[in-house]
């Protein structure tokens, strides 16, 4: 008899702390994770985040622009799509 009781105890021991555990997750879940504070640095983020888009479409605008190396010897810099194009038809002859 005693033996049952024993295997009865430790699964309500058992259930009783996972229970435990997840009532503490929820209580987390539901005051904690939705009303984070805005961190310190948010602001430093913010403008990290700016100046790598401004950087990214500067790179990207060069990337992309026709211009003049050396005009006397006729040497430009094409956009790097319309190089690969060239490249493809090259190597198609």
């Amino acid at each position: 008899m005693e033996q049952v009781d024993t295997k009865k105890s430790l699964w309500i021991s058992t259930a009783s702390g996972i229970l435990a555990i997840l009532i503490f997750l929820f209580i987390l879940f539901v005051t904690y994770l939705p009303n984070q504070p805005e961190s310190a640095d948010a602001q430093l983020k913010l403008e990290r985040f700016e100046q790598a888009e401004m950087t990214r479409s500067e790179g990207i605008n060069t990337l992309n622009a026709l211009k003049s190396l050396d005009a006397q010897n006729s040497k430009y810099a094409i956009p790097v799509e319309r190089a690969m194009e060239l490249t493809i038809i090259d190597y198609q002859k």
